[in-house]
C-alpha cells in the first residue's frame, strides 16, 4: 500500500485524529486481535438438508478493512491516514480512511471512507464517503455513496462485491460534493434565516436540541476566516464543528443536515452524480434502503 502524500492535488490532507475524535481510537493492530464471534443459527433444521441455516454470522473487524484497502490500491488511490475506533467492548468498529488518486482534480477538500461493523447485530457491515476541508478537518459523511451488507449467510461471498461497487463510485461523489459546496457558497443568509435553519436541522435530526447554541456561536464567530463569508457553506461548517468526535452518530446526522441545507438552496445531488448507492446487499442483490 502507498501512503505517501500524493502533491498532485493537494498539499495537505485531512487529520483524521481531529475528525475521529482521540478518545476512542486505537491501532490496527488492536482491531486485528479482536475475536470474531462464531455464527448463530436458526431453531429449526431445513427440512430438506435437515441441517440448521445460519442466521447470523458476523466478519473479522480486519477482514473488512483489509478488502477495502486492496481494491483502492488496486484502483490506484492513495490512503494518506487511517484511525480506527472500537466501542462496545468491541463489538463495534469504525474506520476512516483519507484518500486520494492522482486524477482528484484540485479542491480545498479532503475524501475520507468510513467503515463500519458489528458483531452484535446492532448494524450491518458498511461503507460509506465524506469529505472535509483541509483548514479545519470537519469530517461530514453524504448519503450519494452508502452500501451496507447484513451478517446473513453470505456475507463473506458478497463483501467484495460491496466493496467494489461502493467505493467505484468515489468520483462521482467527488463531482456532486464539489458542486454541493459551490451551491452553498453562492447562498447568501440572514441571521434570521440561521436561526430558522438549525432549528428545522434540530428537528430533523441533524443535531441534538443541547447543539443548537454551539452551531449558533460557530456562524457568528468561526474559528477559521475561511469561513466568516456570510453563506451557506459558512452554516456548514458551523454544523460539521459541531460534530467532531462523534462517528457512530455522524452517518444519520449528516444525512438529515444534508437534507434541510439541500433543500434551502435547491440542489439536488442527484442531478450531478450518476446513479446515487444508497442500497443494501441482500444475498447477491441490491435493495433499497
Amino acid at each position: 500500500m502507498n501512503n505517501t502524500e500524493n502533491n498532485n492535488i493537494a498539499p495537505r490532507k485531512v487529520n483524521l485524529h481531529i475528525c475521529g475524535g482521540n478518545r476512542t481510537l486505537v491501532d490496527f493492530e488492536r482491531v486485528q486481535s479482536v475475536e470474531t464471534p462464531m455464527p448463530s443459527f436458526r431453531n429449526k433444521p431445513n427440512k430438506k438438508t435437515g441441517e440448521l441455516a445460519v442466521s447470523h454470522q458476523p466478519i473479522a473487524h480486519d477482514a473488512l478493512v483489509t478488502r477495502a484497502k486492496s481494491f483502492l490500491d488496486s484502483n490506484g488511490f492513495t490512503i494518506q491516514d487511517e484511525v480506527h475506533s472500537l466501542a462496545r467492548g468491541d463489538q463495534h468498529y469504525f474506520g476512516l480512511f483519507a484518500v486520494d488518486h492522482p486524477n482528484r482534480v484540485a479542491t480545498d477538500r479532503g475524501c475520507v471512507i468510513g467503515l463500519r461493523n458489528s458483531h452484535d447485530k446492532t448494524f450491518p457491515a458498511g461503507l460509506c464517503a465524506g469529505d472535509a476541508p483541509f483548514v479545519c478537518d470537519n469530517l461530514i459523511f453524504t448519503n450519494t455513496i452508502k452500501l451496507a451488507r447484513r451478517h446473513t449467510r453470505n456475507i463473506l461471498n458478497d463483501l467484495d462485491f460491496t466493496i467494489n461497487r461502493t467505493l467505484g463510485k468515489l468520483f462521482s461523489f467527488w463531482h456532486g460534493q464539489d458542486n454541493r459546496i459551490e451551491a452553498y457558497k453562492n447562498f447568501d443568509l440572514t441571521n434570521s434565516k440561521v436561526n430558522d435553519l438549525v432549528i428545522r436541522a434540530c428537528r430533523a435530526g441533524a443535531i441534538p436540541k443541547s447543539k443548537i447554541i454551539d452551531v449558533v456561536d460557530q456562524w457568528e464567530s468561526s474559528d477559521h476566516p475561511q469561513f466568516w463569508d456570510r453563506n451557506m457553506n459558512s452554516l456548514y461548517n458551523a454544523f460539521t464543528e459541531v460534530y467532531k468526535g462523534n462517528l457512530v452518530a455522524l452517518p444519520n446526522r449528516s444525512e438529515a443536515l444534508h437534507s434541510i441545507l439541500d433543500s434551502e438552496v435547491s440542489f439536488n445531488i442527484d442531478d450531478h452524480v450518476e446513479n446515487t448507492l444508497d442500497m443494501e446487499v441482500v444475498e447477491n442483490e441490491l435493495v433499497e434502503v
